[in-house]
């Protein structure tokens, strides 16, 4: 039996060791279930009095991670089943949609999983090194500002370089905001690249996407920490975008396959209802503990708006009926909008009015701007992520402003601020939090746009889609006898 070997394939294995070869020289378990042992005598004595002692389950069950892994469910569920769902609504383009959404999610986890950990690591390495004359325990020095304090006591605390990555339950979930993000990238993506082309675009995009997200948080110090409203909604859509200009074909958008069907559809909305449950789990996972529960009601209550409004807006601004697609996306912009917002300490009634903007701003821009950008959007990640991630922003400057910089209004629990904004500037020092927010929120824009335009040229040379195999699975797979396409040279060459 002949074997077939193309480039595509030759490079995945390629990747694929390089990656394996990465963990096993740099990750480890973070020790879960680690003991000292005991001398025979001792241990047999302890193992004894263990054997008979009551279960505990909760406090000891805290300590090896488990809490996260109803998070880890949940992730798993909005990403490769929601987010992989969603992409399906092209009617002869369901297989590559969902095979290279969950190949290039299993890749790109891999892949962010280490980056989030080594860079963080290797920026400690610097700050031990730069700040070894500081004495630890820091005091906050007056004459510095509270980001320049806050660097130099995290080099009295941080884990460098040297000590190797620990790996844990949670930089795993954590992992899948990377995940969100290449998925989010994908969406504009949409049967105008080929395998060899997405796997390139998956390594630069989870590379700017950790190194993004480290400089705008964790450097920097703006808030995203629940639902990353600005380094994955913005920064994916921002890069899928940038490399889209690129890489599309002339007028692919006059492609008779690029349309749903009603069945197609169908699979859609049941990806919309997915993302729909999990959102609150979504937004919450990367707030602090403290403040979790906040976030997911907050969350739950734009979303719930969303849903209503998405109805209302879709049937006046489409007099002649909305379609499906409009109201799904319009839900889930809610979400999107709420992601970061959810953490500010915003009463329920204003998530439900940042729920109904976020879905307001996607319904119009699907009625009016989306049939401009088709070319260059095919699922309208423009309209679903880019926009209502915008208007999320707008809300942080709004609430920064008034509530933190400015003090004009109070917050709900104004104490737990530390715990969303530990270093952040007063409105006196160099930087406000408005300014940051708007900063990060720009930087964003910018670091996708720029990235998704260099690695589209990359990419682009590797080859191309021909008019008829775009949007249409026979390029890529074995397909069934009553599958048909459009005829044009070079479409029925298989590339994978």
């Amino acid at each position: 039996m002949a074997v077939r070997v193309n480039v595509f394939i030759i490079v995945l294995v390629v990747v694929q060791v390089l990656v394996i070869v990465a963990y096993a020289m740099f990750a480890s378990h973070e020790g879960y279930g680690e003991q000292i042992k005991l001398d025979e005598a001792r241990q047999k004595q302890a193992d004894k009095e263990q054997a008979l002692r009551e279960p505990t389950p909760a406090p000891q069950e805290y300590e090896y991670g488990q809490p996260d892994l109803p998070f880890m469910f949940d992730m798993n569920m909005y990403s490769y089943l929601g987010m992989c769902l969603t992409m399906t609504y092209l009617r002869k383009y369901a297989y590559t949609s969902l095979g290279m959404s969950f190949l290039m999610g299993c890749l790109a986890q891999e892949w962010c999983c280490l980056l989030l950990q080594w860079i963080p690591l290797a920026h400690c390495s610097y700050l031990k090194k730069n700040f070894e004359d500081v004495g630890c325990p820091y005091g906050n020095n007056p004459a510095l500002t509270q980001f320049e304090n806050f660097q130099r006591q995290l080099s009295c605390s941080c884990a460098s370089l040297e000590e190797g990555i620990q790996l844990n339950v949670s930089d795993f979930i954590k992992g899948q905001y990377g995940v969100v993000a290449v998925m989010v990238s994908y969406g504009a993506l949409l049967g105008k690249v080929n395998p060899l082309q997405m796997l390139i675009i998956v390594v630069f995009n989870v590379t700017a996407y950790c190194g993004n997200k480290f400089l705008c948080v964790d450097y920097r110090g703006g808030v995203d920490n629940t639902g990353s409203l600005y380094t994955t909604h913005i920064f994916g859509a921002a890069f899928g975008l940038g490399c889209s200009v690129v890489v599309s074909g002339k007028r692919p958008s006059e492609n008779p396959d690029n349309a749903p069907r009603y069945q197609s559809n169908n699979y859609a909305i049941l990806g919309s209802l997915f993302m729909f449950v999990t959102y609150p789990s979504f937004n919450s996972y990367w707030a602090p503990a403290a403040l979790r529960v906040y976030v997911a009601t907050n969350t739950f209550a734009s979303i719930m708006a969303g849903g209503m409004f998405a109805f209302i807006w879709a049937n006046l601004l489409y007099p002649e009926g909305p379609s499906v697609m409009h109201l799904q996306d319009g839900v889930l912009a809610a979400g999107v909008a709420a992601s970061t917002p959810a953490c500010m300490f915003i009463q329920p009634v204003f998530m439900m009015l940042v729920g109904a903007g976020g879905t307001l701003v996607a319904t119009l821009s699907f009625r009016y701007l989306q049939p401009k950008i088709d070319d260059q959007d095919t699922q309208g990640v423009t309209s679903l992520h880019l926009l209502p991630g915008l208007w999320g922003a707008l809300v942080m400057e709004v609430v920064t402003i008034i509530g933190i910089d400015n003090n004009w209004a109070t917050l709900d629990n104004q104490h737990l601020m530390p715990e969303v904004m530990p270093h952040y500037g007063q409105a006196s020092s160099e930087w406000s939090s408005a300014a940051t927010q708007a900063l990060i929120t720009a930087f964003s824009l910018f670091v996708g746009g720029i990235a998704g335009a260099i690695t589209g040229l990359i990419a682009k040379v590797t080859g191309k889609i021909a008019l008829g195999g775009s949007y249409s699975d026979h390029v890529f797979w074995i397909v069934p006898d009553d599958f048909t396409h459009i005829g044009e040279e070079g479409a029925d060459l298989k590339v994978m």
